[in-house]
């Protein structure tokens, strides 16, 4: 008699990855591409696109994780946005192209800059106003916060 032995497996529920899908795609709509009227079909492909970076997160670590996921997803699409407002003859291209993984100079491009950004803030000493190691987060440049 053979016995079937299962490993209790963590399944991050579909509607969890659809949330953070769906709030990335309306920032970076809203920052990147000013809220164009895309498609149909071309919102279903951008969100495609947005959930294999979440999917990508390991089950087990994703309740603790996926916040931060998400707010250094939201940093990247800032800096992309500082990136293409510098000079008047760069610009983000479709959604479908920038958000696809396969393209190095899109929304994957981002991650080096964002991990740079991140060591930066680390090695900010933190002074007593805290408007240096602010002026490097580029969240804290384009929203303010009341408590």
């Amino acid at each position: 008699m053979e016995k079937n032995h299962q490993k209790n497996r963590t399944v991050v529920h579909p509607s969890s990855i659809q949330l953070l899908t769906d709030a990335t795609w309306e920032f970076a709509h809203t920052i990147l591409w000013n809220g164009y009227p895309f498609s149909k079909i071309e919102i279903a492909l951008a969100k495609i696109y947005i959930k294999e970076y979440y999917e990508e997160i390991p089950a087990e670590e994703f309740a603790a994780t996926a916040h931060r996921h998400f707010t250094a997803y939201c940093e990247r699409v800032l800096l992309a946005k500082e990136y293409v407002s510098r000079f008047s003859h760069r610009y983000i291209p479709h959604p479908c192209l920038w958000l696809n993984k396969l393209n190095p100079k899109g929304f994957a491009g981002t991650k080096s800059w964002y991990l740079r950004n991140l060591e930066q803030r680390k090695e900010v000493s933190i002074c007593e106003n805290c408007e240096q190691e602010f002026s490097l987060n580029p969240i804290f440049n384009h929203f303010h916060f009341n408590a």
